[in-house]
């Protein structure tokens, strides 16, 4: 009875994931990144319920109908794969009970490594070179004016930034997925009842001091010009400066996200993100109240409010 209770529920969790991608489909790709996250998670969950060997056999069959209903689309032929990968590295370490900051690691390792995979290895295979990409971030560029007109006068060789900012972004993006991936499994094992791997506290994660000032500092780089230093050590502060820039973001986005919780009781980190999207000078304020939040002064502010509310 229960290999048999253990085959439909299989079944079932395949024929979903299916039937999702065929709705997909019809509805020309309208939800296609959300189908991306939802297979992943549902092969952790059902090796949670059994073993990651029945999750393998579950595995094959989500990427059976993959390719069966996919009809030859990108999303769907590389990151099914990638996302079955990091489900299995994911379940294998939950059933050796690993802590939980090694799983999340192992999560994250593993979509870095297939976002690289995919970006530098098969999109070229598959007629998307980087030099294709490049050149339509050069278009995009030209059609902004002002930033162009500033990378011109700073002097910088834009078909080497653009690869740069492409190999920064493609392991970010890993680092994103996986983090993702770990948050969703937490919270629909433990809400599902399958397994407990702990609450997330964003209290918790409190920002290192050392690493915001390297980041801040390391920002002053643009005002450095390649002919004064070299190439090579310039485009690498470039590169640094790039990561820093985005690690100060979301310092700035924890706190905002703290401050809205703990002081004016309403969530404003979504709509500050949005209008930093549409007003891009914006994430300057945000990397600013990064470094203010990652250094000290900011979060020793919400620690007095805390303390207060306790009080």
């Amino acid at each position: 009875m229960n290999k048999t209770k253990k085959l439909t529920q299989g079944a079932m969790m395949i024929a979903i994931v299916g039937a999702l991608i065929l709705l997909d489909r019809l509805l020309a790709n309208w939800f296609d990144t959300i189908i991306v996250l939802l297979a992943p998670v549902v092969i952790i969950m059902y090796s949670a319920m059994y073993s990651p060997k029945d999750g393998f056999f579950v595995s094959l069959g989500i990427l059976f109908v993959a390719f069966l209903f996919g009809n030859t689309d990108l999303i769907y032929m590389i990151f099914i794969p990638v996302g079955v990968v990091n489900a299995m590295a994911y379940s294998i370490a939950v059933s050796k009970n690993a802590s939980r900051r090694t799983v999340l690691l192992v999560s994250i390792i593993s979509y870095v490594f297939g976002e690289i995979i995919a970006t530098f290895v098969i999109y070229p295979l598959m007629g998307i070179p980087l030099l294709t990409q490049i050149a339509e971030m050069k278009e995009m560029l030209g059609q902004m004016g002002t930033y162009k007109a500033l990378f011109d006068q700073i002097g910088v060789n834009l078909d080497k930034i653009f690869m740069i900012a492409i190999a920064i972004s493609t392991i970010l993006t890993g680092v994103m997925e996986g983090v993702l991936i770990h948050l969703l499994a937490i919270f629909l094992l433990k809400r599902f009842k399958i397994k407990n791997l702990g609450n997330i506290n964003i209290w918790e994660m409190k920002p290192n001091k050392i690493l915001s000032y390297v980041c801040f500092i390391s920002l002053f780089s643009l005002f450095l010009k390649a002919d004064m230093i070299g190439e090579t050590l310039y485009y690498t502060l470039v590169s640094i400066t790039l990561v820093a820039a985005i690690i100060l973001i979301y310092y700035g986005y924890i706190f905002l996200i703290l401050y809205g919780r703990l002081v004016i009781k309403k969530n404003i980190a979504p709509i500050t993100v949005l209008l930093c999207f549409f007003f891009p000078p914006l994430l300057f304020s945000l990397v600013f109240l990064g470094f203010l939040y990652g250094s000290g002064p900011l979060r020793t502010f919400l620690e007095n409010k805390v303390n207060n509310i306790q009080q």
